[in-house]
């Protein structure tokens, strides 16, 4: 008697990035499950067959460094993103201050001075408004400015900068506007997950690993895993969800002298928790600042400039931490974007392995936005992971070429270097920032900014190389490459049906593949 499965998709182009079956033109999908290809699945029939008149279908993106509450939050506030000068960037906030008259904050998002020319000011914001609550967050989420009605209740000390008077807050700083401001409602926070993760999946990404859940940066609550665990519950999560806590949610616990970890989340849970739809994966220590603000911290001064960055915290807590979470048996994911930072998640990673080594522990840096050529042997040897932005070449790429300088241009986000060494690279888009997963894998092969400049041509990898980058390497760094990352018999039915197949088409065009739809658990939602 045939088998009888639950879906064929047929007359497809599949590219499974199996290499032992590279390309199919059938998938069997029984349960949640990929059965078989082509032939493995002669003589099946199936409660549902679909012809996809020729499109190409790859294992669903997974993207490795997400921020959905941010995300969800950027798409349900106002947006001055088209914004070219201070003056229409405040007319916009004016327009949406008239025809939204509740005493909420107002929040703003799409704020990049850079493209404006300068910050906006408190006194701005003040006249924009009539003396409302106004945050305006730079789109890294590594400064804001505020209105005067927000300064009015902060500690006076706090404000004794001239940037502070004016309403800019920068990194560390921007926790007194935080804590103002959170938390939001659980259900709040969850319904800004489900809008931000039907997005995701609207670009082909079946999973996302969400950066920073629960702490200061990258949340809106510090209970905000309720949320994702709310939304799962109502069956409303339209793709897999794997949470990074943040390592200030961690806090001392008494456990045995033998143990050797100090810190934990309650119960001592940690990576590996949970299950394929709803998950912890690793513990996120932020080290430096970011490339938009000039807070990345570099070993030598941004050109035309004597800034070389901040620490995020002191230096050797931080190391002790990530030490520390290491005997605990976590994933790390450090933050380190200027290579000053980098050395320092070096030297944290080294002092881990030599106090207590662990095969196999599959840490990972966040970012590596200017990486040296002597860290890439270094990185390699301790077998960490770089979890990377590559479409910020594209966005920003010009602006960072700029603050480096010429010498160190090479340094950004790098790709081929990384394969050459044999250090594992993972692709991401760090939203709400821009770039989904297709602009990011045509960025990896053509280096092209927006512009046009070419950025390091010498860093250009191969499609297949890129595509590995949203599928087999993330995850592998979930620990879960034995069912997700692949199309083949036994692996998660995750899926992306795109209009063109990424290897076939003019690297040029491959951001502009039109995404059809995706599946998860084998059940399909077309765009």
């Amino acid at each position: 008697m045939p088998l009888e499965l639950d879906l064929i998709l047929e007359n497809a182009d599949v590219v499974t990035m199996d290499p032992r079956t590279p390309r199919a033109r059938r998938i069997g999908v029984l349960n949640g499950r990929v059965v078989g290809l082509d032939d493995e699945i002669d003589g099946c029939t199936a409660g549902e067959r679909i012809d996809v008149e020729g499109a190409c279908i790859l294992p669903g993106f997974i993207d490795a460094h997400t921020h959905l509450e941010l995300t969800g939050r950027s798409l349900s506030c106002t947006d001055i993103t088209g914004c070219t000068t201070p003056e229409e960037a405040l007319a916009v906030v004016a327009e949406a201050a008239r025809t939204n008259l509740s005493d909420d904050w107002l929040e703003v998002t799409g704020y990049d001075q850079a493209r404006l020319g300068r910050h906006l000011t408190a006194q701005e914001l003040d006249s924009a408004t009539n003396g409302r609550k106004v945050w305006v967050q730079q789109i890294s989420s590594h400064g804001s400015v505020v209105s005067s009605a927000v300064l009015a209740e902060l500690d006076p000390a706090l404000l004794s900068s001239p940037d502070a008077a004016q309403g800019l807050f920068k990194e560390l700083e921007q926790n007194a506007v935080v804590r103002q401001r959170m938390p939001y409602s659980l259900d709040q926070v969850s319904q800004l997950v489900v809008l931000a993760a039907q997005q995701a999946r609207r670009e082909g990404i079946t999973t996302c690993i969400d950066a920073g859940n629960g702490g200061e940066v990258g949340s809106l609550s510090r209970v905000d895993g309720a949320s994702y665990l709310a939304a799962l519950e109502r069956g409303e999560l339209p793709v897999r969800m794997q949470l990074m806590p943040s390592a200030d949610v961690l806090t001392e616990i008494g456990t045995h002298q033998d143990d050797g970890f100090r810190r934990a989340l309650p119960l001592g849970l940690r990576s590996g928790f949970g299950s394929d739809w709803l998950g912890i994966a690793a513990q996120k220590i932020v080290l430096d600042g970011g490339m938009q603000m000039q807070t990345a911290r570099m070993s030598r001064p941004y050109a035309h400039s004597d800034d070389i960055g901040v620490w995020r915290e002191d230096p050797q807590s931080m190391v002790d931490a990530a030490v520390d979470g290491h005997r605990a048996g976590w994933q790390m994911a450090l933050h380190a974007i200027g290579d000053a930072a980098v050395d320092l998640a070096i030297e944290a990673f080294e002092k881990a392995q030599a106090a207590w080594p662990r095969t196999d522990a599959r840490h990972r840096i966040e970012h590596g936005g200017a990486i040296r050529e002597d860290q890439l042997a270094r990185l390699a040897s301790l077998d960490v992971s770089v979890v990377s932005q590559p479409s910020f070449v594209y966005d920003f790429g010009d602006r960072y070429a700029e603050q480096l300088g010429e010498e160190r241009t090479p340094w950004l986000y790098r790709g081929k270097s990384f394969l050459d060494h044999g250090v594992r690279l993972v692709g991401s888009t760090d939203r709400p920032l821009p770039g989904d997963p297709l602009r990011a894998i045509q960025t990896m092969v053509d280096r092209t900014t927006r512009s046009g400049q070419v950025i390091a041509p010498e860093e250009r990898i191969t499609v297949q190389a890129a595509l590995e980058s949203f599928t087999v390497h993330p995850a592998w760094l979930l620990r879960r490459e034995h069912r997700l990352g692949r199309i083949a018999r036994g692996f998660l039915a995750d899926l992306a049906v795109l209009e063109h197949n990424p290897q076939s088409v003019d690297i040029s065009a491959i951001a502009d593949i039109r995404v059809l739809g995706t599946a998860v658990d084998g059940k399909l939602w077309w765009a």
